[in-house]
């Protein structure tokens, strides 16, 4: 039976992610939601969800891919996490499903996962340099700006990693549903 891990931390966006898990509840996939802690997190639309179990209880094996929202803060300190990032690169390593949308993408950039991969990310280059970030190491990252003069372009999927940024949540969902090979319903979501 398949199953999809979920990611939550303080000011996760859970506008991003509610196609994805609907159409995965559509589709019996049972979700696990995992966090630094096991605590309550509070998502930037104001709604809290409680976290299931921690990030060191996050067995890889048993998913078949893995979700991460944007989130608002300046910073978190999830994009730091060295343990979330081993967890993203056994994904990367077992080619499972990984879904990251939003700024999200930093945490799989974080994680050495974007190395030579095409990627979208809902932040601009220049504002990643002033944070430390190498310009040569974003280049095959399209940025917000360049996201928003493509508006045709929804998500991009490279291999079995998928990225997108808040207007393609929609399309990301569905493809991500393509990925597990399970039945998707556009209709049902507008598109």
């Amino acid at each position: 039976m398949k199953q999809i891990a979920v990611i939550l931390y303080e000011g996760y966006c859970l506008c991003e992610i509610t196609v994805a898990l609907e159409m995965l509840r559509m589709a019996d996939i049972p979700v696990t939601y995992y966090g630094v802690e096991k605590k309550a997190y509070r998502s930037e639309e104001g709604i809290v969800l409680q976290c299931e179990h921690t990030l060191d209880e996050l067995d890889v094996d048993g998913y078949d891919g893995i979700l991460l929202s944007g989130f608002m803060e300046e910073n978190p300190t999830i994009l730091k996490n060295e343990l979330l990032k081993e967890k993203l690169r056994i994904f990367d390593q077992q080619k499972k499903v990984i879904g990251a949308i939003s700024i999200a993408p930093l945490l799989l950039y974080n994680a050495g996962i974007l190395k030579d991969r095409p990627f979208m990310c809902a932040t601009n280059k220049q504002d990643l340099v002033e944070e430390g970030y190498a310009l040569s190491c974003l280049q095959n990252m399209i940025d917000w700006d360049a996201c928003c003069a493509e508006e045709d372009l929804k998500f991009i999927r490279h291999e079995h990693i998928i990225t997108s940024v808040i207007y393609g949540f929609r399309e990301w969902a569905m493809e991500i549903g393509r990925m597990l090979d399970i039945p998707v319903y556009p209709k049902s979501f507008g598109l």
